[in-house]
């Protein structure tokens, strides 16, 4: 027994040795890699965030195909001109979903966890109106998606149920109403930093939140609330949209897709917009477009002819922005909820309709143009003001962005003549094919033309 202790003893002394060496002899920091931290501070999740955020809304899926949809542009050759002929597959948006999921929306999410472990709500504040304006674009492009599992992956689900589009509303209308509050907290340990869109102002943040908050009260047809959102938005000098950088390796996405990339002839301009910018001779055709052979030429919807005028500097030059939303879209929205609301206010409708194209044609111009808005659109009174002459405008304002689809889907205005034989516009992207493939809760659709509930 004796002997038996002694060896007991010595194992537990040359045990305590090897274990006691090991951890002297081993770096705990050897199996750290430096180029992907376990860890990344909010400072620097901000800026990813808001910059693949802009891009993919901004890019060619969620802008090029529905400004195609919407003839302001024309694809003229490879899958742009299958765009044109309402050619989209599952394989098409693949990237889009996961570069959205993977990138600005899984961001906004690690922002929002953080910020409450570290008591610093104006971080959330931030993450939760770019989580909610995401949100609201992919399920106007997709319908019912992934949300309340979506971001689980590291517990090992792989296969997120789908929320319903009214879910993903009501989400998307609690996100902001949360983060206005969270961005007028007096309490904040940590001090937001790393913004490059308003650069850590909170209270442009704010008037963010109570723009996107605005469209989509709009979209379900909450005129009151709407109203409300929008005084509570920008002044006539605000903005919000991501600027870039001058080089093509900082260029913005339509820069990089009609001017750097391979496919750069694979656009022109389409012959519905042009055909409506000169029927006024309009002042923002001369930066929506270049001429060709000193005129403005457009190629038909669904043709493939290319000659015909390309991209103008408004959003094919390098630095171009990428406008999330804009003063002009709160004062469109404003004429239209004052038409349409129990007790219609027409005057007040065509005020603010003259506000929003004057806004429209300064910001893309530089100038006034009294002149022009004179003979055009400051005609207009509560007499003559209606939806179609709204959204009209609306569409020639809001070019190089979704919002044109989300209101022709919402109202049929502008009214467009789909393509010959390529069947009507379509309603909706298909979903992706990674998704079809791999999740089973993946809704099964139809077709493209099966409406959205938000649409119906």
């Amino acid at each position: 027994m004796k002997s038996l202790y002694k060896i007991s003893i010595a194992f537990l002394v040359i045990a305590t040795l090897f274990i006691t060496g090991c951890k002297k002899w081993i770096d705990p920091k050897m199996n750290v890699d430096p180029d992907a931290p376990a860890d990344v501070p909010m400072s620097l999740l901000v800026p990813s965030m808001e910059l693949s955020m802009s891009y993919q809304l901004g890019g060619i899926r969620a802008v090029k195909t529905t400004n195609i949809y919407m003839q302001f542009l024309n694809g003229v050759a490879r899958q742009s001109a299958g765009e044109a002929n309402y050619i989209l597959g599952p394989t098409d948006v693949d990237d889009m979903w996961r570069r959205m999921y993977y990138g600005p929306m899984m961001d906004a999410t690690r922002i929002i966890q953080k910020a409450e472990e570290q008591n610093s709500p104006h971080y959330a504040g931030v993450a939760k109106v770019c989580l909610a304006l995401s949100l609201g674009s992919m399920t106007n492009l997709f319908g019912d998606i992934p949300y309340d599992e979506a971001f689980n992956g590291d517990q090992g689900n792989i296969t997120p149920v789908y929320n319903t589009q009214q879910q993903i509303y009501t989400a998307i209308d609690d996100l902001l109403s949360q983060a206005i509050t969270d961005l007028g907290s007096t309490t904040n340990i940590m001090a937001l930093s790393g913004d490059i869109i308003y650069t850590n102002n909170k209270t442009s943040w704010i008037k963010a939140a109570y723009a996107i908050r605005a469209r989509y009260a709009l979209y379900k047809k909450e005129y009151a609330n709407a109203l409300s959102y929008v005084n509570n938005s920008f002044a006539s000098t605000d903005k919000f949209e991501m600027q870039f950088g001058t080089s093509n390796s900082e260029a913005g996405p339509i820069y990089q897709f009609a001017t750097v990339s391979s496919y750069k002839n694979d656009i022109k301009m389409c012959s519905t917009f042009i055909d409506k910018l000169l029927t006024t001779t309009d002042p923002r055709r001369t930066f929506y477009a270049k001429t060709l052979g000193g005129a403005y030429v457009g190629s038909p919807a669904g043709s493939e002819v290319t000659a015909a005028s390309a991209l103008g500097t408004y959003n094919n030059s390098a630095p171009a922005p990428v406008v999330l939303s804009s003063y002009a879209e709160m004062q469109f929205i404003k004429a239209e909820c004052l038409l349409k609301q129990t007790t219609p206010d027409p005057d007040g409708a065509a005020a603010a309709y003259k506000a929003a194209v004057a806004s429209s044609v300064l910001n893309v111009t530089g100038a006034a143009n009294t002149t022009w808005l004179d003979a055009n659109i400051n005609i207009e009174d509560g007499t003559t003001i209606t939806l179609e002459k709204i959204i009209e405008q609306k569409y020639l304002a809001m070019y190089s962005t979704v919002v044109p689809y989300d209101d022709y889907r919402r109202t049929g205005y502008p009214a467009l003549t789909p393509v010959a034989g390529a069947g009507p516009i379509p309603v909706r992207f298909p979903y992706p094919q990674t998704e079809i493939s791999y999740n089973p809760n993946c809704p099964v659709i139809i077709d493209s033309n099966q409406k959205l509930w938000i649409f119906q």
